[in-house]
């Protein structure tokens, strides 16, 4: 899904208005600040360290999709569609274009 330049500001448009109506809601100096967004990330060591050992026991290639393509190919069986890869060479390069 592609998502154009003025559905952004849109979108940004309606943020907008609905802070500036909230922020003039707002009864108490404490208030002000109360509706902005926050992130919070609270990924301790200990967590880094088991994803990144769970990712390393992950193969980085995955044999039995390997050896599938390997008997179609063997066979004769294995057929790319012209069109569809076409299609894709395509979207990705209109795709970077509009970053």
């Amino acid at each position: 899904m592609m998502i154009s330049r003025a559905q952004i500001g849109q979108v940004l448009k309606i943020y907008r208005s609905q802070a500036v109506r909230s922020s003039s809601k707002a009864g108490s100096p404490e208030d002000v600040g109360a509706g902005q967004d926050k992130v919070v990330l609270s990924a301790s060591q200990e967590d880094h360290a088991r994803v990144r050992s769970i990712v390393e026991t992950i193969p980085d290639i995955r044999l039995d999709k390997v050896e599938a393509l390997k008997k179609q190919i063997e066979a004769g069986k294995y057929s790319v569609d012209a069109s569809e890869v076409a299609d894709k060479i395509l979207g990705r390069l209109l795709a970077d274009r509009i970053k």
